[in-house]
């Protein structure tokens, strides 16, 4: 395709001056005049003067709509801040505990009803803030890079492209909007989204951190209801749940100590196993010397219980221990291998975890079993010395005791808190200092001025006169080439 000129203007010529579009084909070879198709343009430029005024109409209405649009679903004006999450697992999409990673939480109604009652906030309803909050994961740059390279290897192999849908990527940067639908002013609106980010924060770490199981567990603790030796046996298992959870935190940060209570984790396992090893055992000790009892017919039947469940313990983990032992006695460890040289000689037995695994569990649960004999054998002891009493126990052995009981209770409440204040501490500055972190704090984005609406109807009023500007061309062109084929048609009958 070319334009010829074949216009040659000179005095000896007085021919008009012709453009010509020149197209060839295989089977046809056709010349267009440009000047033509300008001449037909403007035989119906009335009529494309209504189009085109009627475009600039439609891409007004176009772009008003939009600005409508934007309005109603409040993307002109919203207040917008940054969160990110940096701990273990959040790469693939764990959170904290490995369960799966679920970011609508911040839009969860107990998160945001405590960041309104924070505020003092009346006039909006949980609902109405909810429905208003949106949430973007930011793509990470690892992910981005893959897919760029993919899609430059698809530009050689088409089929590269199908390994997009591999690329897998869990944000751990988000993007949280507060819209702005409900008139709010804008510091309302950025006092909300902080608000609300400062309120998860608080939820983050209550669900992961776990800091309030102690103090829960221990206000359950109502001995009053209770047999001596029941209440015992409750004060002794609120013990074991609290050494077993301070002896956790101490194994995950053993050189960890609370600014706040000045308390290690060591310190607080050693202050328990005191209690355990000192009030524990003397309130024990008295019980047992003084048969003490509230009905001796339903402390029998609880010593009777419990003998019971105790040999039921010990037959279920002899068979565990006897199924293992059969496998440790057919399993056939790995050779030993021996290096020898001239001078000297050397002999490896080479490892195996699973058959190390066989062994520890044997002696777990040997040890378990040995351990359920002791109570079991204490538990004997116990009836024993009840059907063998015939004392009767005074108001002051009962004072006494209760007092004991309840010194007891209110020493491992107080280790509750402490446990709850030390662990706190640790999981908000050290274990959890970067796992939830405002990167960005709110801020407000006002609706466009002048100048957006404007590119907001500029555009689709741009789009919708040069679509009709192409149709007017497009006209004129047809209306040229009906012309040539008519005129050709007439020579071709001369």
């Amino acid at each position: 395709m070319y334009i010829d000129n074949n216009g040659k203007s000179s005095r000896e010529d007085t021919q008009t001056s012709q453009i010509y579009l020149h197209m060839e084909n295989d089977d046809d070879e056709q010349q267009i005049d440009l000047l033509g198709v300008i001449s037909h343009m403007k035989v119906r430029r009335k009529l494309y003067r209504y189009i085109l005024l009627s475009a600039v109409c439609i891409g007004v209405i176009v772009g008003l709509e939009l600005i409508a649009v934007d309005h109603i679903r409040g993307e002109d004006a919203y207040a917008r801040a940054v969160i990110s999450f940096q701990y273990e697992g959040i790469e693939e999409g764990l959170d904290p505990n490995g369960a799966a990673f679920d970011i609508n939480k911040i839009k969860s109604p107990a998160v945001i009803e405590k960041a309104l009652n924070s505020l003092g906030i009346t006039e909006y309803t949980t609902e109405q803030i909810r429905e208003n909050i949106s949430i973007e994961g930011v793509v990470p740059e690892d992910a981005v890079e893959r897919i760029t390279v993919i899609k430059e290897m698809a530009l050689e192999d088409v089929s590269n492209y199908e390994k997009i849908l591999d690329v897998s990527y869990f944000p751990s940067q988000y993007i949280v909007y507060l819209h702005d639908r409900l008139g709010m002013s804008s510091e309302e609106s950025v006092q909300i989204l902080n608000a609300v980010l400062e309120s998860y924060r608080t939820y983050f770490l209550d669900t992961y951190a776990n800091t309030k199981v102690l103090t829960v567990t221990g206000n359950l603790i109502d001995y009053t209801g209770y047999d001596y030796a029941e209440a015992l046996d409750m004060l002794e298992a609120q013990i074991d749940i609290m050494l077993a959870y301070v002896n956790e935190r101490g194994a995950q940060a053993p050189e960890f100590r609370s600014a706040a209570t000045g308390l290690s984790f060591s310190d607080i396992s050693a202050a328990l196993d005191t209690v355990n090893g000192v009030d524990i055992a003397n309130l024990s000790s008295y019980i047992e010397s003084h048969t003490l009892t509230k009905d001796k017919n339903r402390q029998r039947e609880y010593y009777e219980y419990k003998i019971k469940k105790y040999n039921m313990d010990i037959s279920e983990r002899q068979v565990e221990l006897n199924n293992i032992q059969s496998v440790i006695d057919k399993y056939q460890k790995d050779p030993v291998v021996i290096v020898s040289s001239q001078e000297t000689m050397q002999q490896f037995t080479q490892t195996n975890d699973y058959y190390d695994r066989l062994l520890q569990q044997k002696l777990d649960l040997s040890n378990k079993i040995a351990e359920l004999n002791t109570d079991l054998n204490e538990t004997y002891a116990r009836l024993t010395a009840i059907n063998n009493s015939n004392s009767v126990n005074s108001q002051d052995e009962y004072d006494y005791a209760d007092g004991l009981m309840a010194s007891i209770a209110q020493t491992i409440s107080e280790w509750a808190n402490l446990t709850e204040q030390t662990t706190e501490e640790y999981y908000t500055t050290t274990l959890f200092s970067n796992a939830y972190k405002i990167g960005v704090p709110a801020q407000y984005k006002a609706a466009g001025g002048i100048l957006t609406a404007a590119k907001k109807i500029g555009v689709p009023v741009f789009v919708m006169v040069f679509a009709a500007f192409m149709l007017w061309c497009i006209d004129g062109l047809l209306c040229e080439l009906k012309t040539l084929r008519k005129s050709k048609a007439a020579k071709d009958t001369v």
